[in-house]
């Protein structure tokens, strides 16, 4: 009896311990889980990027619509110096006593076709060009301004129609040479040829000098050489 007792009380012991590991395992199974605290990210300076591309405009960029600006052709000057000076055009007297047209004699040095080498008229600004119309213009100018000394009538003159009053005779020859009308209250694009006018008059005390300046200038000016 004693031993039966004995047997059933390690069975009951064995069972008591075997629910209690159960226990432990089902304790530590269901333990309450953790909540993960609020990240936290350090302050970090970050610079971004520099376009070192330059200085970018506030203004929109208008695309103008139309043909860029082109020289006046040989065959333009051939036909509008004499008109404006009065028959006056650039040349030279040859040995026979004969009057040689510079615009034709170098006509295919200042790009106009002949259609027998060139075919294409070239009307694109050059050094050699503008060369040729410094000369051109200085030519034209003296020859006007000598027919002003032997003209009575200042309404008849080429070039200095208004001696005495050096901004009325520039407006007249803005008009004249560049098509640009100039009234008697404003000093519009005057200012500059004025002070050549100035300058070259102290420089040599002869208006027709200055006047000569004054001419060349505008004749050589992008108002007259472009269109």
């Amino acid at each position: 009896m004693k031993t039966r007792l004995t047997s059933m009380l390690g069975l009951w012991l064995s069972a008591c311990a075997l629910l209690m590991g159960c226990g432990g395992s089902d304790n530590q199974s269901a333990a309450p889980t953790q909540v993960p605290s609020e990240e936290t990210f350090e302050e970090s300076e970050t610079e971004a990027p520099v376009d070192e591309r330059g200085d970018v405009p506030l203004e929109p960029v208008v695309v103008r619509e139309g043909r860029a600006a082109r020289r006046l052709s040989v065959d333009h000057l051939r036909r509008s110096i004499p008109m404006l000076f009065g028959g006056i055009t650039w040349s030279v007297e040859a040995r026979n006593g004969r009057e040689v047209v510079l615009f034709d004699g170098f006509s295919r040095t200042l790009g106009e076709a002949d259609y027998i080498q060139v075919t294409e008229t070239n009307n694109e600004p050059s050094p050699l060009f503008a060369k040729f119309m410094d000369d051109m213009a200085g030519q034209v100018c003296a020859k006007a301004i000598e027919r002003d000394q032997d003209t009575p009538q200042a309404q008849d003159r080429l070039v200095v129609r208004h001696p005495d009053d050096v901004d009325a005779n520039l407006r007249f020859l803005r008009l004249k040479l560049h098509g640009i009308y100039v009234p008697e209250d404003s000093t519009e694009g005057l200012i500059d040829l004025r002070q050549l006018h100035g300058e070259i008059l102290n420089d040599t005390d002869d208006q027709r000098q200055a006047w000569l300046g004054v001419c060349v200038a505008m004749v050589t000016a992008p108002e007259f050489m472009a269109y």
